[in-house]
């Protein structure tokens, strides 16, 4: 619903101040989904994706992910999204909050990764990002045109055709762990 909401705001969100938060989940999941190719695949360990109001950033609602990292081999959890309004020029990051139960173990990374321009580019984030287990972390890429959060410097075409927007939890190795992690309050920063 968000995401439909989205195409009358994003032309007056170059002069806000304020993140615009494009998606929520307090009422759905938005059209979240792992997808089909990457349960087909040994390293993606993400098992089921629902909504959740057993904790939020913000409001009532999250998404949760349930995985299963076996630990001795690199593995992720992937979801993603397909954007209905691709053009972020007026925007210079992205956010997301993610969240690891206490009782997890340290070691698992975020990164996001997006879809971009007529050929359908997949780039991902040159770092991931550490989550410590019993708080949100924010997870934020620069968008700006010669950004190094990226594997290629993107430009402002970067941002101005974006597919599907897609979010990877990681372990390298090391971490074993089964249960949830949470995301919420996914927004573009002017």
């Amino acid at each position: 619903m968000l995401g439909c909401l989205l195409v009358g705001t994003v032309a007056s969100a170059q002069s806000q101040s304020e993140p615009l938060v494009i998606f929520d989940f307090e009422d759905s999941m938005q059209d979240w989904a792992i997808p089909d190719w990457a349960k087909e695949k040994e390293e993606d360990v993400g098992r089921v994706l629902s909504l959740s109001q057993e904790i939020a950033s913000s409001g009532v609602g999250s998404l949760q992910l349930l995985a299963d990292f076996p630990g001795e081999i690199w593995t992720g959890a992937y979801i993603e999204v397909f954007m209905h309004v691709t053009d972020w020029t007026p925007f210079s990051t992205m956010s997301i909050d993610v969240y690891l139960p206490p009782d997890a173990p340290t070691g698992l990374d975020a990164r996001w990764i997006l879809t971009v321009g007529d050929q359908w580019t997949w780039t991902e984030m040159n770092r991931a990002i550490t989550l410590e287990p019993g708080k949100w972390t924010t997870v934020t890429a620069n968008l700006k045109p010669g950004s190094l959060d990226w594997k290629f410097f993107p430009d402002d075409n970067f941002r101005r055709d974006i597919r599907k927007v897609g979010f990877r939890v990681e372990s390298n190795h090391k971490p074993v762990y089964s249960g949830p992690v949470y995301f919420d309050n996914i927004r573009l920063n002017p």
